[in-house]
């Protein structure tokens, strides 16, 4: 399995709960129907409250990639104050 793990800074702090909606109604499905998806998880940063990270889990190197591009370019569609994220990939060696 492969992970992406993604730390968008540049949120409206007022607007995280819309926001978070918004991925969770629209943004995750769309992953979820992706191939070779097995999870997607959003993560509020303890130490910053202009960030979002995520973490997507796919059983492919490919499956991922092409998941990363869909998920950045509906963030720059939907959320287009946030800025390109920081990224960390690999392979899950325990899970």
């Amino acid at each position: 399995m492969y992970a992406l793990i993604r730390q968008y800074d540049g949120l409206d702090p007022t607007m995280r709960e819309t926001a978070t909606k918004k991925v969770n109604l629209e943004l995750r499905p769309l992953l979820a129907k992706s191939p070779g998806f097995v999870s997607y998880e959003l993560i509020q940063p303890e130490d910053k409250v202009d960030s979002v990270a995520s973490i997507s889990v796919f059983t492919t190197r490919t499956d991922a990639e092409a998941s990363g591009k869909l998920a950045e370019d509906w963030i720059h569609s939907n959320l287009p104050s946030m800025s390109k994220p920081v990224k960390v990939a690999g392979e899950l060696v325990a899970h």
